[in-house]
């Protein structure tokens, strides 16, 4: 049986970065050469929120985040939901996006975002 090659966890506090303006929030995750790995983007914090979420080995959705079930003596975890098409009304939205990301980043999402609207 093969060894663990690190002992670190998936993602450390250092390869993750997180920027907020307004009612968004986005987390990018980097591997150790400072790429991007994935990023999620949520709309509308603490009112109805919107997810969206790429990963670099193909997944991209737009789904509803809910506060998912209630369990007994464990904590609440929210829940993504659903398949929905993105809006072009939420690319213009994160165009807008401040929150000290830098451009080069902020680019990335907007190309990503781009590419997986509804015209």
């Amino acid at each position: 049986m093969q060894k663990a090659t690190s002992t670190r966890s998936f993602v450390s506090e250092e390869e993750r970065v997180r920027y907020v303006d307004g009612t968004m929030c986005l987390t990018f995750w980097f591997d150790q050469e400072n790429q991007i790995i994935a990023f999620e983007l949520i709309f509308g914090l603490a009112m109805e929120e919107w997810a969206f979420l790429y990963h670099r080995k193909g997944t991209i959705r737009y789904c509803r985040v809910d506060d998912g079930e209630n369990r007994i003596g464990r904590p609440q975890k929210q829940a993504m939901s659903g398949l929905y098409k993105l809006p072009v009304s939420r690319v213009k939205e994160f165009s807008l996006f401040n929150g000290q990301v830098r451009e080069q980043e902020k680019n990335f999402v907007l190309n990503i975002m781009k590419a997986n609207c509804v015209q």
